[in-house]
């Protein structure tokens, strides 16, 4: 969910982390999707969710302004929050979004706290921050007990944090974790899945929230170590889709210890989501990139 240049940028900045229980690298196929366009230029796109109700919500910035943008499935586009400082992930969960601000390049070299966990109400459009002087907070997840998972992956302290449902606790989750970037919550497995930038040995961190120790991780080789790893989500199929800043949009089944490319060629992917809500195709994958355009992946057949 960094931007590709200082994702690259990160290797003079830490040292990078040994994964834990490193693994022996995934099988990759190709099962190539359908892909169209939704919509395009929207200036940089880092994120996308679903309402429920008929409208995606992306974070875009545009020139130096962040937002938070609704598009219908049409294609057409308004802001919903103006004046959002380096949005980053969103995660939509009873009636309201949740999204990260301060998710600044600049933010994470230099350790600034500028960073909030902000909620919206879908209906009024209330804004609640919930937490404050975070350091670039880049992915989020909400867990079920209305917590928070943040990521942070440029800086020397790069990793996983939790932060209570009202933002004012905050530890260190799976400190063996670095560079951590996308996030995604398994409720089939109750974990936090985490992708990992500049890893040789491990793409994916698999977090059991019962047990932070326990740590299983996927290995997609020199594919994954120059693809840069972006955001993810658990698909319907209990599967791990991942966009790659590389341009690849991958599936991963770490149980089979396999994964496969959905659709190459879509440089500067950030984040991928299934549809959700009227006009939204529930098997199809969204996407988002760099450079403003919204995708819709189609499975074919066969």
């Amino acid at each position: 969910m960094a931007r590709l240049a200082a994702t690259v940028a990160l290797a003079l900045l830490a040292a990078v982390g040994v994964p834990p229980t490193p693994a022996a690298a995934v099988a990759i196929t190709r099962c190539p999707w359908r892909a169209t366009t939704v919509a395009s230029g929207l200036g940089s796109l880092e994120n996308l969710g679903f309402d429920g109700s008929g409208t995606m919500l992306v974070s875009r910035t545009v020139g130096t302004s962040g937002q938070l943008y609704r598009l219908t499935p049409d294609g057409k586009g308004s802001t919903f929050v103006p004046n959002v400082a380096a949005p980053g992930s969103i995660t939509v969960a009873d009636g309201a979004a949740y999204f990260t601000t301060g998710n600044n390049f600049l933010s994470g070299v230099f350790g600034s706290k500028d960073g909030t966990i902000a909620r919206v109400d879908l209906g009024t459009g209330a804004l609640t921050t919930i937490a404050t002087r975070l350091t670039m907070p880049n992915g989020m997840v909400r867990l079920p007990d209305g917590s928070f998972v943040v990521s942070r992956n440029i800086g020397w302290t790069t990793g996983l944090t939790r932060i209570s449902a009202d933002g004012t606790r905050e530890t260190r989750l799976a400190p063996s974790v670095t560079m951590a970037n996308g996030l995604a919550y398994d409720a089939a497995h109750n974990a936090v899945v985490a992708s990992m930038d500049l890893h040789p040995v491990s793409t994916l961190a698999i977090v059991d929230i019962n047990d932070p120790s326990h740590i299983r991780t996927v290995n997609l080789g020199l594919f994954g170590l120059f693809g840069f790893p972006d955001d993810l989500t658990v698909g319907p199929d209990g599967l791990i889709y991942l966009a790659m800043d590389g341009g690849d949009i991958v599936r991963i089944d770490p149980d089979r210890h396999a994964a496969c490319i959905l659709a190459s060629g879509m440089f500067g992917s950030t984040s991928v989501r299934f549809g959700a809500g009227t006009g939204w195709d529930p098997q199809a994958l969204y996407s988002t990139d760099l450079f403003g355009t919204v995708r819709k992946l189609t499975p074919t057949a066969g």
